[in-house]
């Protein structure tokens, strides 16, 4: 029993923290970003994206960190121990290179975060105030970087259920 109420709450952090991460994507990237454009004050918007990228940056590492060590306990309440996550034939299975996947996923997607947040923000926001055509290029690789971000983080979703539901080929 209370094997199984472990569980629960550990899947049921990972969920949440999910939800944290992939709504924020799909909010900002479908509502706030479209919202703001109907602005016609360039600067305002900027500030305002900036600000929300601010404070979603904390949520977001922190659901990042939630979901990688929820995501291992999980796999371990499930008797996925560290010695078979080591063992090649583990990924040799379907379960196994499902799971490949979307830590390899997982992976793009803190890495495109960490290239945003250290990189790329930063420089937007230097390149504003120094070279605006520069600014307008950076503008729109931050903008993909983010349009990627969403896609592979969607693409987890859909990993994720097909490890409890199983894939459907």
């Amino acid at each position: 029993m209370q094997h199984h109420v472990y569980y629960i709450v550990i899947t049921t952090l990972h969920i949440l923290a999910g939800i944290m991460w992939t709504g924020s994507l799909l909010f900002m990237s479908l509502l706030l970003v479209p919202a703001l454009r109907t602005l016609e004050n360039p600067p305002l918007m900027a500030r305002l994206i900036q600000t929300v990228g601010r404070r979603y940056r904390v949520a977001g590492w922190i659901s990042l960190g939630v979901l990688l060590v929820t995501g291992y306990l999980a796999l371990n309440v499930r008797g996925i121990s560290h010695a078979m996550l080591v063992d090649p034939a583990f990924w040799s299975s379907t379960f196994g290179q499902t799971l490949a996947w979307k830590l390899t996923l997982f992976a793009g997607v803190v890495g495109l975060s960490a290239a945003h947040d250290i990189m790329s923000g930063p420089r937007l926001r230097r390149l504003r105030e120094t070279n605006p055509a520069a600014a307008e290029r950076q503008r729109m690789l931050a903008s993909w970087m983010g349009r990627v971000t969403l896609a592979l983080s969607l693409l987890i979703v859909a990993l994720g259920v097909m490890l409890v539901r199983g894939r459907p080929w």
